[in-house]
């Protein structure tokens, strides 16, 4: 892909490269607990964040909710992927420019918010939120499931789009593993960088994201989910004893 056209927001340009240009061809890594899990506080995000960051040469870190934003920032200086998740259906991801507002003031440099086409629940566009997060100095990572979405969130300022969502909206792909393909047709149709995360489960996954176009690379439940991990390994073994 082609280098990102400026960002249109209120960041100096010299600072959004600096931002850009620390996570290309690298790992994010998505620093988040689901309600119930036993790691799902702050305090423990943020030791998780800091483990991570002290032992890979990570290029940022994805918190959801701004107590979690706020804990990772005391110990983490990395470049922040903030987001907030209110409800569990529809468009829940920073559903709407007050929760990024929320966000960025927690302090992610980046604001990732759904970008699909879904109805917000505030029913106000998505461009307010982009408007949003601009004027408070921030990037915006667009969140899609499709790459429809994906050139109209580029059309709207997006700074990144992402395809987290691809697979968790009913029209888009439905697949076990990381939508490459939808990497590849975004990193061929829209000039900002495109991040890989969804189902990324290996090095070797991740490695080919990076080679299908992506600018980088979010992974989460593979290195950042205990529960989830002991279960694959549980699963190979056999169960007779």
């Amino acid at each position: 892909m082609t280098d990102p056209a400026p960002s249109r927001t209120t960041l100096p340009p010299e600072r959004v490269r600096e931002l850009l240009d620390a996570l290309r061809g690298r790992l994010v890594v998505s620093c988040q607990a689901p309600p119930g899990d036993p790691l799902r506080a702050p305090e423990h995000m943020a030791a998780m964040a800091a483990s991570v960051a002290a032992g890979a040469p990570v290029a940022g870190i994805r918190v959801q909710g701004t107590a979690d934003i706020r804990a990772v920032r005391e110990v983490v200086d990395l470049p922040l992927v903030g987001l907030w998740k209110d409800g569990a259906e529809g468009v829940y991801i920073t559903p709407t420019a007050a929760h990024a507002r929320a966000v960025a003031e927690a302090g992610a440099e980046i604001v990732a918010v759904d970008a699909t086409d879904r109805p917000r629940p505030d029913g106000r566009p998505l461009r307010e939120t982009v408007e949003a997060v601009h004027t408070m100095g921030r990037l915006l990572m667009a969140d899609v499931s499709t790459a429809a979405e994906g050139v109209a969130a580029a059309a709207l300022g997006a700074d990144l789009v992402s395809t987290t969502l691809s697979g968790y909206t009913s029209h888009s792909r439905q697949q076990l593993g990381p939508d490459l393909e939808l990497v590849a047709e975004l990193a061929g149709l829209i000039d900002v960088p495109v991040v890989a995360e969804g189902r990324l489960h290996t090095p070797e996954q991740a490695g080919a994201a990076i080679a299908a176009g992506a600018w980088a690379v979010v992974v989460g439940g593979a290195i950042t989910a205990p529960a989830a991990i002991a279960s694959r390994f549980a699963a190979a073994l056999p169960t007779d004893g």
